[in-house]
Parts: structure tokens; C-alpha cells; sequence
């Protein structure tokens, strides 16, 4: 999306005339908007890869389809928030690992992911060495989970 819509979004969405229900259409709206982005970026690196010169090996293939798998597969946890077993096992996975429910989310128009826990006044973010860490660890677990049933 560009500058001006963004400026057209937060003029409408903070207009007086704005309804509570009209903001939260316009909100999941752009969230919608921002998953479908990631999704397509994605999709045209993946398409790079496919029409260059790379090594089409068995390997190079399952090593492709495995991150490509994987990046949807994130994509369903962190930004649709879908609930399958493969992301119950990844999200308890998570907590017994770093010992709390943690919520993924992009603030809207935002491109960086924040990762809440449970914290003495409600939700908080975790600090920034701490969801480096996690995210590093959420993403091995959900490349070994999707892996382990690609075989």
C-alpha cells in the first residue's frame, strides 16, 4: 500500500462520523491486506527461485517445498491466528519452552511482528533479546514439525 492510502485509512478510521464497527471492518481489512502482501512477496521470491539457474536436485526441491510449506504455515500462526493440531503442537511447544502463552501479532501498519505474554498488568511485549530468541525457535519448531509430516 502506498503513503496516501495509509493517510486516507487513519483520516477515515479517526473521523468522528467513524463507528466502532466501521473501524474494526477498516482494521481487518488492512490485516487482511498485510497477510495477502507477506503472502505474494513471498510468492514472487519463490518464483526467482523456481525460474533461475539454481540446482534443481531432489534435495534442493524438498529443501524449497519444506520452506515454502513452512512460511504458509507460519503465516496461518502468526498473522490468520487458525487454529490446526500442527499449531496447537507448535503453540504448546512454545510454552513449555519459554513458560508462557505468547500471542504473535503485527500492529496495524506495522512490519514488525510483536510477541505479547502474560505479564503482571495484563498483556505485555516481551523484551527484544527475548522475541528474537523466540521467534528463532518458533521457526525451527514449525520447519521440524512440517518435516516431520512432509515424510
Amino acid at each position: 500500500m502506498n503513503l496516501a492510502h495509509n493517510l486516507h485509512m487513519n483520516a477515515v478510521l479517526n473521523s468522528p462520523y467513524a463507528t466502532n464497527a466501521y473501524r474494526k471492518a477498516g482494521l481487518n481489512t488492512y490485516k487482511r491486506q498485510l497477510a495477502e502482501t507477506r503472502t505474494t512477496l513471498f510468492q514472487i521470491q519463490a518464483l526467482k527461485l523456481i525460474s533461475g539457474g539454481e540446482d534443481k536436485g531432489v534435495e534442493a526441491r524438498r529443501d524449497f517445498v519444506l520452506k515454502r510449506v513452512t512460511r504458509e504455515f507460519w503465516t496461518n500462526f502468526v498473522v490468520r491466528g487458525e487454529e490446526t493440531a500442527m499449531l496447537s503442537t507448535l503453540q504448546a511447544s512454545l510454552r513449555e519452552e519459554f513458560g508462557d502463552d505468547l500471542q504473535f501479532f503485527y500492529p496495524p501498519g506495522d512490519t514488525q511482528m510483536m510477541i505479547l505474554h502474560e505479564g503482571e498488568h495484563g498483556l505485555e511485549p516481551v523484551e527484544a533479546n527475548t522475541q528474537a530468541l523466540i521467534i528463532n525457535r518458533a521457526w525451527q519448531i514449525a520447519r521440524d514439525l512440517v518435516a516431520e509430516h512432509m515424510c
